[in-house]
C-alpha cells in the first residue's frame, strides 16, 4: 500500500510541476541554493518532481515492482515493511544527493529533479534480499547480482566521464549503494543470506 501512496504523491507533485512554471526553479535540487540559502527542503521536494511523463513513468514503473517486493521482504524479517520502506525511500532522497551537493555547491545554474536516487535504493535493496532473482533488461534475463554489478560499474564510469547530459548519475550510484547499506544495517541476517545465495547460485 505504501508503494502506491508514494507513487500517487510523485504523480501529483510532478503534475503540479508541469503546470506551474516556477516549481522547478523553486523546488529542484540546486546545491548552490541549498548551501547559500539553507534551502535544505530541496533534498525532498526535488525527488518528487519529474522532467516529463517518460521520466516519471520509468521511475514509477521500476518502483511499483521493487517497492512492493521490498515491502514484503521487510515484512518477512520484522513485520514492519511499510515503515522500513518509507525510511529507505526518504533517507535515499538525501543520501543519494550528497555527492551532487559537494560537487556542484558553487554552480548556481545546476539543478536536478527526479526520484532516481530513491528508486535506485529500493531496487538494490530488492537485489540484496534476493540476489539470484531474475531481472529482465531489454528482455534479456540475468540474475539480480549481475545486473547490480553492471549497473554500479556503468554509473561509476558515467559519474567520472560526465556521460549522460543532465542525468544525475551520482544519485543513481550513491542511491544504489545506500539501498544495500540500509538493508544490511537494519537486517543483518540478510548478509549471510546474500553470501549463501551467491555461493549456491546456479546459472542453469
Amino acid at each position: 500500500m505504501i508503494t502506491l501512496i508514494l507513487i500517487a504523491i510523485n504523480i501529483a507533485v510532478s503534475y503540479y510541476g508541469w503546470k506551474t512554471p516556477s516549481a522547478i526553479e523553486k523546488y529542484s535540487f540546486n546545491p548552490y541554493r541549498v548551501m547559500k540559502h539553507n534551502e535544505w527542503y530541496r533534498f525532498i521536494t526535488s525527488g518528487f518532481l519529474h522532467a516529463d511523463t517518460g521520466h516519471l513513468l520509468f521511475n514509477m514503473f521500476s518502483f511499483f515492482f521493487f517497492g512492493q517486493a521490498v515491502e514484503r521482504y521487510f515484512n518477512f524479517y520484522n513485520g514492519s515493511g511499510p515503515l522500513y520502506l518509507v525510511l529507505l525511500y526518504f533517507s535515499a532522497l538525501i543520501i543519494s544527493e550528497l555527492g551532487t551537493l559537494f560537487k556542484h555547491k558553487t554552480d548556481s545554474r545546476y539543478q536536478s529533479i527526479g526520484a532516481s536516487g530513491a528508486v535506485s535504493a529500493v531496487v538494490f535493496s530488492g537485489i540484496w534480499f534476493y540476489p539470484a532473482e531474475q531481472i529482465y533488461v531489454m528482455f534479456i534475463p540475468m540474475p539480480g547480482f549481475a545486473f547490480g554489478a553492471l549497473y554500479l560499474i556503468y554509473s561509476a564510469w558515467a559519474v567520472k566521464s560526465q556521460h549522460g547530459g543532465y542525468i544525475n548519475h551520482d544519485a543513481h550510484f550513491y542511491g544504489s549503494l545506500w539501498g544495500i547499506m540500509f538493508t544490511a544495517l537494519v537486517e543483518p541476517a540478510t548478509i549471510p543470506a546474500f553470501i549463501d545465495s551467491l555461493v549456491h547460485f546456479q546459472l542453469f
